[in-house]
């Protein structure tokens, strides 16, 4: 089973599993029928899956700024964890140990959700736009935490 660290991020899987498939319940094209009615109601605008807007509106701006601001804190959790003498797992050492060359791969990796997410805004997919950032920032945040949340490993004297 999960240990005590890896539940945080199955939670996470789970609920955004629990999100989006609880909004494909309905499709943006057809009207809502009541239950008992038949007569057809109209979508509110917070009902429709894939509303068109302009890509760097005030929800993209701000979910831009905290894919920055993870990957941001994705450098800052990985030198804390490399000076308490943990191994990087994603990377090599000899990677994250350069600071420019890692804060490089952070800026790309905050470059490359962006990109993702407009080319989901020009093909249409303007909610699976959104979770691209979502997930980023979600996925980043847990690792961010548990970095921080490493302390110095314990030397228990015997030869592995």
């Amino acid at each position: 089973m999960f240990q005590l660290h890896y539940q945080p991020v199955a939670f996470l899987i789970f609920v955004l599993l629990l999100v989006v498939g609880s909004g494909r319940g309905q499709d943006a094209g057809q009207p809502a029928v009541s239950a008992g009615l038949n007569t057809p109601k109209q979508a509110s605008p917070s009902q429709t899956v894939n509303r068109p807007h302009k890509f760097w509106d005030a929800e993209n701006l701000g979910l831009f700024a905290g894919v920055a601001v993870t990957r941001a804190l994705d450098f800052t959790s990985t030198q804390h964890f490399r000076e308490r003498g943990h191994n990087e797992i994603l990377l090599s050492n000899q990677i994250v140990d350069n600071k420019p060359l890692f804060a490089g791969i952070e800026a790309a990796g905050t470059a490359a959700s962006i990109g993702l997410a407009y080319w989901l805004h020009h093909t249409g997919h303007h909610r699976a736009e959104r979770w691209v950032s979502l997930v980023h920032i979600g996925v980043g945040a847990t690792g961010d935490i548990h970095n921080y949340g490493l302390s110095r490993p314990q030397l228990t004297g015997a030869i592995h």
